[in-house]
């Protein structure tokens, strides 16, 4: 019975094709915005090509450094030569429509694709694995990529942050499969025709594009019918919204219902997070992944079911998942002071927020201190009853300016505006103007059982990361 459910597989993953890409028939590619954590990992898979890359961005930084030692020229203003020498123009969505160098690509009629177009043309070269959910993608995408390293199979990995066990946001392989992640913000993920597409979990965001949560929802039915002929679905059959969607080749996985794939007597000590995986009904044995919180086992499954499809063993992907380093502002243990944790997460919606605190209170319990820096306007305004909710289990909340990303400021809707909300329901709430002034405040009052909770997807990885620096 064992090797029957090891070797079965229902879908035809072996039928995939690969059609003719845009990639095939051009030579040159400049890349506006090209510092991008996803732009810059599709940078290094054109240079892996064979094509002549250049590109642009205003801020230069540690990631453009790296491209720049790989041989990819990088400008911080519009070289009007590179544009026009380029046979494609790739653009980031954060850029103005009056873009210098946007506006001079469309005058010289070059071809222009957006970052998500170009991802779905990479994607047509490859047998594509996509992973789509309002949270976890990261995870689960480097989750993917290390089981299918571990088995062997040379993929190549697209993924929104640095994979600990590669070091980046992007491997070059040789072989069929291509792992990378979908994101739903402008239909982007609507570009990716998958062979294998996963839904983590959907709860509505980016409602300054999507305008109300029935869109939202929309854009993921779409997704899940874009799949290829004869491809699987892969849903969180927790999730409410997620578990409705159904293909021809649906897998599902659970911690709390019936699925096809289910982890039960789910184990936390620190860092360290057991379970016994249920594949089709029968117990598979204890897995084991060094992680915080509950969402990285709904990570583990659906990275799981990926290999079931793909048929790679459960032993693989048993070593795999263990030797799994992690990726960088992720539930990222930074280092200790006077005893107290440091850790870092990228957590910036309201349920990430919940989950990551739950996560450290399990892994660690005394007193959790979260600092947050809320990002952009547009998500604070359209989500300010449940971030002013989301705080509850936290027993200080320190608030910092937030972080604008692409917007330009809403009127009223600032960090001290926030915390008179979330201290209705959480009374213990500070603001800091700046990150000099929490750092100081942090290195004075941290002692034993405490944890400092660092979270936020903009700059505030620069607030954490002095810990490294200043580790006592």
């Amino acid at each position: 019975m064992r090797k029957k459910i090891l070797l079965l597989n229902s879908f035809s993953h072996n039928s995939y094709s690969v059609n003719m890409s845009l990639i095939d028939k051009i030579q040159s590619v400049h890349i506006i915005g090209i510092g991008g954590i996803s732009l810059s990992a599709l940078a290094l898979i054109l240079l892996s090509k064979g094509k002549t890359v250049s590109g642009s961005d205003k801020v230069l930084s540690q990631i453009t450094e790296n491209l720049q030692n790989k041989g990819i020229k990088i400008v911080d203003k519009c070289d009007s030569l590179l544009i026009q020498n380029a046979d494609l123009i790739v653009y980031t969505s954060a850029i103005s429509a009056d873009d210098e160098e946007f506006t001079l690509a469309k005058k010289l009629h070059k071809k222009i694709l957006s970052r998500a177009e170009l991802l779905g043309e990479i994607s047509k070269d490859y047998f594509t694995i996509s992973v789509a959910g309002s949270h976890g993608k990261t995870t689960a995408t480097s989750m993917i990529g290390n089981i299918f390293i571990e088995a062997g199979k040379d993929p190549t990995i697209h993924v929104g942050g640095i994979m600990k066990n590669i070091h980046s946001n992007a491997l070059v392989g040789k072989g069929k499969y291509f792992i990378t992640e979908a994101c739903e913000y402008k239909d982007s993920f609507l570009h990716i025709s998958s062979d294998i597409s996963i839904i983590l979990n959907e709860d509505p965001d980016h409602l300054d594009y999507f305008k109300n949560k029935e869109n939202y929802y929309k854009s993921f039915e779409k997704f899940a019918k874009n799949i290829k002929k004869d491809g699987v679905l892969i849903v969180n059959n927790d999730d409410f919204f997620a578990k409705k969607l159904k293909t021809a080749n649906t897998f599902s996985y659970s911690i709390k219902n019936n699925a096809d794939l289910q982890a039960k007597n789910i184990d936390q000590k620190n860092d360290l997070i057991s379970f016994e995986l249920y594949y089709l009904g029968l117990n598979f044995g204890v897995f084991q992944i060094h992680a915080l919180g509950l969402h990285n086992i709904y990570n583990a499954l659906a990275s799981i079911a990926v290999g079931i499809c793909c048929g790679i063993s459960l032993e693989i992907m048993k070593n795999a998942l263990y030797g799994f380093e992690g990726v960088e502002r992720r539930l990222e243990i930074i280092s200790k002071i006077k005893g107290a944790n440091i850790i870092h997460d990228y957590a910036h919606h309201p349920d990430e927020i919940i989950a990551s605190i739950k996560a450290v209170k399990d892994a660690y319990g005394g007193k959790i201190v979260c600092i947050f820096q809320p990002h952009t306007f547009s998500r604070t305004r359209d989500l300010y009853y449940e971030f002013c909710h989301c705080f509850i289990e936290a027993d200080e909340v320190w608030l910092l300016p937030i972080y604008p990303a692409r917007e330009k400021p809403v009127a009223k809707i600032t960090s001290k505006f926030l915390a008179k909300g979330v201290s209705k329901y959480n009374s213990h709430v500070r603001y800091f103007s700046n990150f000099e002034k929490c750092f100081a405040f942090i290195s004075k009052i941290a002692e034993d059982n405490m944890t400092f909770l660092i979270m936020g997807a903009g700059d505030i990885c620069n607030l954490a990361y002095k810990f490294k620096k200043s580790d006592k």
